[in-house]
């Protein structure tokens, strides 16, 4: 649905004669504000749910990895470097391999961090921080990121729901 809401985004902005980048999101969002509008209609409850969502993960990570850099800057930056590199082992909730390679991603793409290795019959991610005050607060980081991307793919349809 998602490749045929920018379609129709694109389809109307070449249509308009504004077919660029900021003319596909505008017409993007009046394709979604039509669909919003028809929800009763059409059906798709579910892909708006999901489109929503998706598109608050996606602003709060940019929000994230903007102030892991600045971390990681001032630490870099720093006169005296004072820090506490560790590997934490972190549980997660969900025994799926699919959610745990798009956490171990995240994880390495926010810097500071990376993800190691995954063992899936203990459902343990190992994450290497940089700088871990303590092994809660990396783990806190690691589920903050679990909980909204599950929220995110357990809305709508239900496709990534645990098995």
């Amino acid at each position: 649905m998602f490749g045929l809401h920018i379609l129709l985004a694109a389809g109307l902005a070449a249509f308009s004669g504004g077919l660029s980048p900021l003319g596909v999101l505008v017409a993007f969002v009046l394709v979604y504000l039509l669909l919003k509008m028809s929800v009763r209609l059409t059906g798709l409850r579910g892909y708006l749910l999901r489109l929503e969502l998706g598109l608050r993960f996606a602003g709060w990570f940019v929000v994230e990895v903007c102030r892991a850099s600045l971390d990681v800057a001032r630490l870099v930056l720093a006169r005296r470097v004072e820090v506490s590199p560790a590997v934490v082992p972190v549980a997660l909730a969900r025994a799926d391999d699919r959610v745990a390679t798009l956490i171990a991603a995240l994880v390495t793409l926010t810097p500071g961090t990376l993800a190691l290795a995954y063992r899936s019959e203990s459902r343990t991610l190992y994450v290497h921080a940089l700088d871990a005050g303590s092994a809660a607060e990396v783990e806190e980081g690691v589920r903050r990121i679990e909980a909204r991307l599950l929220a995110w793919l357990d809305a709508g349809d239900g496709l990534w729901e645990a098995k």
